[in-house]
């Protein structure tokens, strides 16, 4: 792991250290400049009731550059050590995280002058009392004063809040909003957002005149921001999601990916062939050791726009994907996942989600059915609810050869659990008896023939 030093002049060998500073920037800006550390923008944008919006106000960044890959972590010695001295200050230390977006530098925070603890970082050295980042601990073979290691990049910045005071302003917040008023407030979580140095509300469909009604109410609404969804209507009218079965290239996507063409997800370009800044990004991620693994496979470009790029790792049992985003003049690795192959679905419009549809295993279709029974359930976290008029559908398209039918959902507003969905039993009215036709999912593309069990 490399990262190279933060400190600041004090009369020993700095052949080694990097001299620098952080400031507030407004996500996806350049630095142009250093802010005193601790400075609030004096024209911070103030969303509806007064309160800021997150989005809005500028995130605290390093001005080094870090040497830390998107996913690695940094010497769990070397973490040991800033834990402990931030364990040893806890009237003024506000925590520690590395900066990601300025190549992994790892970030400390105090509400005092932070020169005097960047010194006495740099002069530390790592011994056996110090806090164990890991359990077990590794043994310490390397016991310089982290000022004298090229191995790590450390910024030392000042901030609004320690951390007795944000769990203080946690506590404050939840006590001026009970959680049984949550809803009517449309409030569906709070964090502490230490790169905006603000409590962060995050509120879905709020309606009208709740942010003045939590401004008055939250004990400092200056030390407070706001991130407002408002989730889409779905589409008004019956359900018109099947995509016309004449067309052999619809837009598809798979789990991880923007919508595509279908020619573009079955035979998209190697990454060999296509010469990008976020290409090369996605190579350094694929050279550095450590971290949690990348998909394994042939990797391949799934589509590059101006901000971001998706790349996919095919196997034969496996489908992995990776993101990379672009952050002013910067491509960032922004993480990666996998799972099974991917067979393309449909993208549904937006206030709509998809739904797993089975033939109903205690009442198999005969030819001479003009119906037949299905138990259709919701794909995504719905806290255990019965869909009930939240479903849409059947759409059904039936041919000479097909009876090809299409559900969706209209998905939970704001978070949700994952205990498991129900399944819900419809009945799906045909034109004229079966015979010897397939029944088929029209969200997949091609579409994918129902069978009575999940077919994993």
């Amino acid at each position: 792991m490399a990262v190279a030093v933060l400190a600041v002049g004090c009369g020993e060998d700095t052949s080694n250290v990097v001299v620098g500073g952080s400031e507030l920037l407004p996500s996806g800006a350049e630095p142009s400049g250093v802010l005193p550390s601790g400075v609030e923008p004096s024209d911070e944008p103030a969303g509806a009731g007064g309160l800021a919006n997150c989005e809005d106000l500028p995130e605290l960044r390093s001005q080094l550059e870090g040497k830390l890959g998107a996913r690695q972590n940094p010497d769990p010695i070397i973490d040991g050590v800033l834990l402990t001295y931030g364990m040893e200050h806890p009237d003024t230390f506000a925590g520690h995280w590395i900066d990601r977006d300025s190549g992994g530098v790892l970030m400390m925070g105090f509400t005092d002058d932070p020169e005097p603890h960047r010194a006495a970082i740099l002069a530390r050295r790592p011994t056996p009392d110090d806090y164990p980042a890991v359990d077990p601990p590794p043994p310490i073979t390397d016991d310089r004063p982290l000022g004298e290691r090229d191995d790590v990049v450390i910024d030392v910045v000042q901030v609004r809040f320690s951390q007795p005071e944000m769990e203080a302003l946690l506590d404050e917040t939840w006590q001026s909003i009970p959680r049984e008023e949550w809803t009517e407030f449309g409030l569906d979580a709070t964090s502490y957002d230490i790169l905006r140095q603000r409590m962060s509300l995050h509120l879905v469909n709020p309606p009208e005149g709740a942010l003045a009604e939590i401004a008055e109410r939250v004990p400092d609404s200056s030390a407070v921001c706001v991130d407002i969804f408002r989730t889409p209507q779905p589409p008004e009218g019956p359900l018109a999601v099947i995509p016309d079965l004449d067309v052999e290239d619809p837009v598809v996507s798979c789990p991880g990916t923007p919508p595509v063409r279908y020619s573009q997800m079955i035979a998209p370009p190697s990454i060999d062939d296509v010469d990008h800044p976020a290409v090369d990004v996605l190579r350094a991620e694929l050279d550095t050791p450590g971290g949690e693994p990348l998909p394994r496979g042939r990797w391949v470009v799934i589509s590059i726009d101006d901000d971001s790029a998706t790349f996919a790792a095919l196997a034969e049992y496996s489908f992995g994907v990776a993101g990379v985003e672009r952050r002013g003049e910067r491509w960032i690795f922004a993480g990666h996942g996998g799972g099974r192959p991917c067979q393309p679905t449909i993208p549904l419009p937006p206030g709509l989600a998809p739904v797993e549809v089975l033939l109903d295993p205690d009442s198999m279709p005969e030819p001479g059915d003009t119906s037949v029974d299905v138990l259709v359930s919701e794909l995504g976290c719905a806290s255990g609810r019965e869909m009930g008029d939240a479903l849409r559908g059947p759409q059904v398209i039936e041919t000479d050869d097909a009876v090809v039918v299409a559900f969706a959902v209209v998905p939970v507003a704001g978070s949700a659990t994952c205990p498991g969905n129900p399944w819900t039993a419809v009945t799906v009215e045909l034109s004229e008896p079966l015979g010897e036709r397939w029944i088929y999912d029209g969200l997949f593309f091609p579409p994918k023939p129902l069978v009575a069990t999940a077919d994993r």
